[in-house]
């Protein structure tokens, strides 16, 4: 994957002394009342409503992406501790296949990069490698601010082909190893969920969390993908651990697919 009132308009205190307020289906007896009572036979004015406001349409299911996303690089931003982040995410699909833990697979490249107050903090490039029809992510080759580490899936689960608004569940766990060893330095969990967009229209959210360690640092990283359509069309957040401290990026194009 957001009243009206009317009123009888003030009348003269001795009018006023002669009726109470009716319904309106009442009107024509108002009328004759009015004479009864000195009103010299002045009509009512027409009892209108305000116009409603319509309500934003509020989408609660929509279809699950096909996978691996494409995501076109996006310019995020984020402040804390009076500094000021910035930051790049991007999915790509690549061309061909490749060889991962020993079978043939595609491939998406997947980056993140992140600035504090101009300076560098954060470079990510991870190499997701996957099957397709039906996709199944095999793992990852991942750099890290040049360190280098492969993470394998131990179990996955694929979303459901209606990703419905409330609805959350698995997506896979596994392994971090030093790069081309059996020598296991940390895990990662991850999880989805889906909720509606704040602002109605086609849209809903999609979210999806990674939760784990490697090499004794703590993984924290929630991505708010914007689903329209059956197709993941951008990331509207990111929420990612850097440092010891949570940053909350928004996208500088959160408003681009009718979110």
């Amino acid at each position: 994957m957001s009243n009206s009132f009317t009123s009888l308009p003030e009348r003269h205190d001795a009018l006023r002394s002669c009726m109470r307020p009716r319904p309106l289906i009442f009107a024509p007896m108002l009328a004759g009342l009015l004479d009864a009572c000195g009103g010299g036979g002045a009509a009512l004015p027409p009892q209108t409503s305000a116009p409603q406001t319509p309500q934003p349409q509020i989408l609660q299911s929509a279809p699950a992406p096909a996978e691996p996303f494409n995501i076109s690089p996006q310019t995020l931003a984020a402040s804390s501790g009076g500094n000021s982040y910035a930051g790049t995410y991007s999915e790509t699909p690549n061309q061909g296949t490749t060889m991962f833990d020993g079978q043939e697979a595609n491939s998406s490249t997947i980056s993140l990069t992140i600035t504090k107050n101009g300076s560098p903090i954060v470079t990510e490039i991870d190499t997701l490698y996957y099957l397709e029809n039906p996709y199944q992510p095999l793992g990852l080759t991942v750099s890290y601010n040049g360190g280098q580490f492969d993470f394998l899936y131990n179990s996955t689960d694929p979303l459901p082909s209606t990703l419905t608004v409330g609805s959350s569940g698995p997506l896979g766990s596994g392994t971090y190893y030093v790069v081309n060893t059996n020598n296991a330095i940390g895990s990662l969990t991850e999880t989805y969920a889906v909720a509606s967009s704040p602002l109605g229209g086609s849209s809903v959210l999609l979210a999806t969390y990674e939760t784990g360690t490697v090499n004794g640092r703590s993984i924290s990283e929630t991505i708010n993908y914007v689903v329209n359509g059956g197709e993941a069309m951008g990331v509207a957040s990111v929420q990612i651990l850097v440092n010891g401290t949570t940053l909350n990026f928004n996208s500088d194009c959160a408003g681009c697919w009718d979110y």
